[in-house]
């Protein structure tokens, strides 16, 4: 089962999530579920690789059936927090859809 523990701050506001585990799904290579998780995962990376928000590449770590990002403190003082704060709320709700629709016996999203 994959686990995505999501992080807020003091204003609900997502800053970053922690993914671990293997969905048991299908076998590796073929599992849907651990294709759509990671793909919101990089997306999300992506989003902040590609905008350099706070003018940083966004620091992350991942190794195989983990992956953990958070948004780095002196980002919270940009301008682009509006939309950082939108782009992180989207993977939130990306990986719930997910939960939703294949079922905790896969994905667990702790919030």
């Amino acid at each position: 089962m994959i686990t995505a523990r999501i992080f807020r701050n003091s204003q609900k506001k997502v800053t970053g999530f922690e993914i671990s585990g293997h969905a048991g799904y299908a076998e590796e290579g073929s599992d849907i579920i651990c294709a759509a998780v990671s793909a919101i995962a990089y997306t999300t990376i992506g989003y902040f690789s590609e905008k350099k928000i706070g003018g940083k590449e966004p620091q992350y770590s991942e190794k195989d059936g983990y992956m953990k990002f958070k948004l780095e403190p002196d980002l919270f003082k940009t301008d682009d927090m509006t939309a950082a704060y939108a782009v992180m709320e989207a993977a939130y709700i990306g990986f719930k859809q997910v939960e939703y629709s294949y079922g905790r016996e896969y994905i667990k999203v702790i919030d």
